[in-house]
């Protein structure tokens, strides 16, 4: 069955998702009947007209304002984009960040900001119109130099990765935050003290797998901080895990 947000995750038929559902549904019956590009290049192109290029603040501004004039988008958001600057502040000069989800390049931005030279990004994307969103906002930023923007599965890039990473933003599919954290681990793109930073933690996003793992394997070091879906009033959390190291001293 189709949702707007992929393929359909039965949890978002909580009855408090309602209203967000009822107008996500009717934005796409609307786009798909105008026959309008994918959401994230029509924020990129909104950016494009409303930014100043290489004023990453005013880009991010305009993804913000299209996000609550226009159509809902995916992105990290206002809100909890300053959990993830707080995290960033706690990382080494010239460390090394791997993202799983690019979608249009917010969070890619808002990581640049706060990641002072010689730090750099590495941003893996499935969709390419997502990438090429992400990719276009990353450059107008005047971050395009900064970011390594891959198009590909994560469980197809992850093993590709040069590590290790001393920040990982996870916020993919969210069924796959379990599984691509242990890749990860077994490909030793994380070390002591790498911190993991797992978005839309809540409960709707019935993340019980993910928090079980990082919580009880003995690997992690993680707390939990209360939010709301991004560009909404509805119950969220992020999940902030540091990574302690493996028996085997991983």
């Amino acid at each position: 069955m189709w949702h707007p947000l992929g393929v359909f995750p039965w949890r978002f038929l909580h009855p408090r998702m309602w209203a967000f559902n009822a107008r996500n549904v009717l934005h796409f019956l609307i786009d798909k009947l105008r026959g309008a590009p994918p959401r994230p290049l029509r924020a990129r192109d909104f950016a494009a007209e409303h930014a100043t290029p290489g004023d990453a603040t005013s880009v991010l501004a305009a993804l913000d304002r299209y996000a609550t004039e226009k159509r809902w988008l995916m992105s990290v958001g206002p809100e909890k984009g300053p959990l993830l600057s707080e995290m960033i502040a706690r990382i080494p000069a010239g460390a090394r960040v791997l993202e799983l989800g690019a979608y249009c390049g917010y969070s890619a931005i808002m990581i640049c900001q706060r990641l002072p030279p010689p730090g750099a990004l590495v941003s893996v994307e499935i969709s390419r119109a997502n990438a090429e969103a992400a990719r276009d906002n990353i450059a107008l930023a005047g971050f395009a130099e900064r970011v390594e923007l891959r198009v590909g599965s994560s469980s197809e890039e992850i093993p590709k990765l040069d590590g290790p990473f001393d920040l990982v933003f996870l916020d993919h599919w969210k069924d796959l935050y379990k599984k691509d954290l242990i890749l990860l681990e077994e490909h030793r793109l994380i070390r002591p003290g790498t911190i993991v930073v797992a978005d839309n933690t809540g409960d709707l996003f019935d993340p019980g797998v993910y928090l079980d793992y990082v919580r009880t394997c003995g690997r992690y070091d993680s707390e939990s901080r209360e939010a709301h879906i991004e560009y909404s009033n509805l119950p969220d959390a992020v999940e902030i895990s540091v990574y302690r190291g493996s028996a085997e001293g991983a």
